[in-house]
């Protein structure tokens, strides 16, 4: 496997007012979503710790302006983030009435997020279309892995990323980590994806 972590220091980024605003009116909703949904598993990642990461990670892009892609993306936050950095972003999802709320809040908070319905493993019903264009021109991967996901997560983005793609895995409170897909990052050419 051609995948590596990466020590890397993440520091506490000042988080602009607009974005706090976002987190703090989004945090509502994603406590109904998961009290209302027993039967959807959906539990949100610590966004001040993904922005610092995708802050820290900021200045080693190369592209201009830069691919973010989150696989499972549930509520999009994440996504919007990448968005609110002046990124490229898309957030792959596979329950429909959460890519219906991503956009309504990429909307309502005006940031250009894509969100695409569907499933990011290959081997799935319903995988998102252009899968592998979307990998590819990714800079950045962000996923919050199930457990028992971890070893098709890494074989994913070993045989889907770019050389020199970062991936932002979040495991649990405190616990965020960066790899690194061996080699350089070069922007493929965009296609029509």
């Amino acid at each position: 496997m051609s995948v590596e972590r990466v020590e890397i220091e993440i520091p506490p980024a000042r988080i602009p007012h607009h974005l706090e605003i976002l987190l703090d009116e989004t945090a509502g909703p994603l406590s109904e979503w998961q009290s209302d949904n027993e039967l959807h598993t959906f539990v949100p990642a610590d966004y001040v710790m993904v922005f610092d990461a995708l802050m820290t990670l900021r200045p080693l892009m190369q592209s201009r302006p830069p691919n973010f892609v989150e696989w499972g993306s549930g509520f999009g936050i994440c996504t919007i983030l990448a968005a609110a950095l002046g990124w490229q972003a898309t957030g792959i999802e596979i329950r429909p009435p959460l890519v219906e709320e991503s956009r309504a809040i990429a909307k309502a908070f005006g940031f250009d997020a894509r969100f695409l319905e569907g499933s990011f493993f290959p081997s799935d019903q319903g995988v998102v279309k252009k899968l592998d264009a979307l990998c590819a021109q990714a800079e950045v991967i962000y996923v919050y892995p199930w457990p028992d996901q971890e070893v098709e997560i890494f074989d994913l983005f070993d045989r889907k990323a770019s050389p020199g793609a970062w991936l932002i895995a979040y495991y649990g409170i405190e616990d965020l980590r960066v790899f690194r897909k061996q080699g350089s990052f070069t922007s493929p050419t965009p296609s029509d994806s």
